[in-house]
């Protein structure tokens, strides 16, 4: 006869076999055990599920296991101190009871899944919960079995999902966008090539609408704004088109705002950013605005010469009408010059002289 010795933590049971056969249980601690063809064996209740023959749970005890049955439409969580710790889904799990803070609780998938905390979460398996948060421009699409079920405002939201029954979510921007339209190549009714750039800011008008009735609303919203310039452009001459951004800009928005709508999205603004024209169209607007430029240049100095010569006129008539003005004048220009050259000599004769006593008596 022989003995074998083994240890038993406190997180442990052990099995002695005899010839292979489990014949008795052993708990914590340090045990001596006599005969023939022994072994031992522990197993750690730590890891909860089990996974053991009927003859080795048969000695150690029904009493140290727990058993969870769940259907199709069941999952369950083990629990030990209040903190989770596996998952199960349905079928028949057996798990270690030893350690009385373990629980199970069963969840039916049927229902909305309950207030949980971020562990638990952590813990689900993406195949069985789906999970989502909507942000403040955020709103979200619930969708089950396919089918849109409703609209999400922002928070946090968990869903159980199942084969019969796929739960999906798809969150949907509601901040304004801006679409760019560069470099349109266009041809105006006066047969002028032009390139234009728009530029397109919308929002969603609601969130549900616009996945629903079209793939791509951004393309379709461009296809939109490309069409109506194109129409716009091609009903104009050049000289029109430039005179009236306005007018383009309101067609856009006409044409653009009501066809949107109808895939669930509102056109907030729309314009032109930049027109392009070809180099040799450049310059020759440019020679046609500095012709334009001296012509009106020109039309304003005649105008200026006008009233210089006008007021020149009026001066004569009066200095024609007062002599003693006009000598005034003389000397007054006399005086500018003198100041000039330092010195001006007078020649005038006996009748200029009394004249100029005269004149200076009356000054």
């Amino acid at each position: 006869m022989t003995f074998i010795t083994h240890q038993v933590a406190l997180h442990e049971r052990a099995v002695v076999f005899k010839h292979g056969l489990p014949v008795r249980a052993l708990g914590p601690g340090r045990h001596t055990v006599w005969g023939f063809g022994l072994s031992a064996r522990s197993f750690d209740t730590r890891a909860l599920v089990v996974d053991l023959p009927d003859e080795v749970r048969a000695v150690i005890g029904e009493g140290a296991f727990g058993e969870a049955r769940l259907s199709a439409g069941q999952r369950g969580v083990l629990f030990r101190q209040g903190q989770p710790v596996v998952f199960l889904r349905p079928g028949i799990h057996r798990y270690w009871a030893v350690d009385p803070s373990v629980e199970l609780h069963v969840f039916d998938t049927r229902e909305p899944v309950p207030d949980v905390t971020d562990e638990l979460l952590a813990l689900l398996p993406s195949s069985d919960v789906v999970q989502a948060t909507v942000l403040e421009y955020q709103r979200g699409l619930l969708y089950v079995n396919g089918r849109f079920e409703r609209v999400l405002e922002p928070g946090r939201y968990a869903y159980w999902t199942r084969v019969a029954a796929p739960v999906s979510i798809r969150l949907i921007d509601m901040r304004r966008q801006q679409l760019a339209i560069a470099g349109q190549e266009l041809l105006t009714r006066d047969k002028v090539t032009l390139r234009l750039s728009l530029t397109v800011d919308h929002a969603p008008a609601d969130p549900e609408t616009a996945p629903h009735t079209i793939a791509n609303a951004e393309a379709a919203l461009y296809s939109i704004a490309q069409l109506a310039l194109r129409d716009f452009v091609a009903s104009v001459t050049l000289d029109e088109l430039l005179e009236q951004r306005d007018a383009l800009a309101r067609h856009l928005s006409t044409r653009t705002e009501a066809e949107a709508l109808r895939f669930g999205v509102r056109v907030l603004a729309i314009g032109v950013k930049d027109v392009i024209l070809p180099g040799d169209m450049r310059a020759l607007l440019n020679r046609v605005i500095e012709a334009e430029k001296q012509a009106a240049a020109n039309v304003i100095l005649r105008k200026e010469e006008a009233a210089a010569t006008r007021t020149m006129a009026n001066a004569a008539k009066v200095m024609a009408d007062n002599p003693v003005l006009l000598r005034l004048k003389e000397l007054e220009a006399v005086e500018r010059i003198a100041a000039q050259v330092g010195e001006v000599k007078l020649s005038v004769g006996a009748d200029g002289v009394s004249s100029l006593k005269r004149l200076l008596t009356d000054g």
